[in-house]
């Protein structure tokens, strides 16, 4: 994420998925990416009429391969078809998590903490470009 871009205390009203599918390739199966929605990028629409899109990228890293990362960048409007089933919607961003879940020295995994203590997570899943999304809720 190359600017400093803030989620925090905003209302999030919806998230679009790109192209999607349930299953991660059999080849990539592992208790990592259990549960994820596989997609290639994801549009996260605010009510203040904000629109950003989460897609998976490379990072260059000096001496080694790409790192996989996720870019984040605020878009004009929403370019992504299905709609991602996430009932507790509308709902404010409570944090944002940042974290380098792969172990890669990049940002891979956005998470979205809601003040109803649900979680959005994104994920770089598998290479070479595709990421999933859940939704994990707090019982009551």
């Amino acid at each position: 994420m190359n600017e400093k871009i803030s989620l925090d205390s905003k209302y999030l009203v919806e998230i679009r998925l790109g192209e999607n599918h349930e299953k991660v390739h059999a080849a990539w199966q592992d208790d990592t990416n259990e549960g994820f929605v596989i997609c290639y990028d994801i549009n996260l629409v605010f009510d203040d009429q904000t629109i950003f899109q989460v897609k998976p990228c490379e990072v260059e890293i000096t001496g080694r391969y790409p790192g996989m990362a996720l870019s984040l960048e605020k878009i004009e409007s929403v370019n992504c078809q299905s709609s991602f089933n996430a009932l507790c919607l509308p709902m404010k961003v409570e944090e944002v998590i940042q974290n380098d879940y792969l172990g890669e020295g990049v940002v891979n995994e956005i998470t979205l903490g809601l003040v109803n203590k649900s979680r959005i997570i994104i994920r770089h899943v598998f290479p070479p470009m595709t990421m999933g999304v859940k939704l994990e809720q707090k019982n009551a």
